[in-house]
């Protein structure tokens, strides 16, 4: 009778150590792209709220525009309403929701800002509201608009007293963003 060797059942330490090693590297590559994936999400988080947050600061700034009072009796600060401005920051009074959700007299102030990101439109209301909205370029200047006939005529500022422009346009090298003041049209 002839004797068989049984069937050998174990693995070798050498076989368990390149299945270790295979393991281990595929772990390493999928740890890695999800790592890229979650980098990528933030990313894509992170500039949506940007870009969200710009459209609010803008919307938010032409509602102000829109809505400027000049009406000649003193408001809440004992003042008349007056629009002036420069190339550089203008005031004027408009009206802000307020923290019950009516709608009440307050003044603006906007200006042309400069950080470490860039150029801005930096608008603040006596209420306690503010709104940044970035433009592209280095520098910008506010302008304003007096007369629209034969392609508009506009000025770099605008003296104070109760007549307002019929636009305001932000201005920079590679951008121009032109907010209609009232509801005109």
């Amino acid at each position: 009778m002839s004797r068989t060797s049984p069937l050998h059942t174990g693995f070798t330490l050498l076989e368990i150590l390149v299945a270790v090693m295979i393991a281990a590297t595929l772990l390493l590559s999928a740890d890695m792209v999800f790592e890229q994936l979650a980098d990528s999400r933030d990313k894509d988080a992170s500039s949506a709220l940007a870009r969200d947050d710009t459209q609010n600061a803008g919307a938010l700034v032409q509602r102000w525009v829109r809505q400027i009072d000049i009406s000649p009796e003193a408001g809440p600060t004992h003042e008349s309403s007056n629009f002036g401005g420069d190339s550089a920051q203008m005031r004027f009074t408009s009206w802000c929701i307020s923290a019950g959700g009516w709608e009440c007299e307050c003044g603006i102030s906007l200006r042309a800002v400069l950080d470490s990101s860039g150029v801005a439109l930096q608008a603040e209301s006596s209420s306690g509201d503010s709104a940044r909205v970035r433009l592209r370029g280095s520098t910008i200047a506010l302008r304003y608009l007096m007369d629209a006939n034969n392609g508009g005529h506009w000025v770099n500022s605008w003296p104070i007293g109760p007549t307002v422009p019929i636009a305001i346009g932000v201005v920079s090298r590679s951008d121009t963003v032109v907010y209609r003041v009232g509801a005109r049209g």
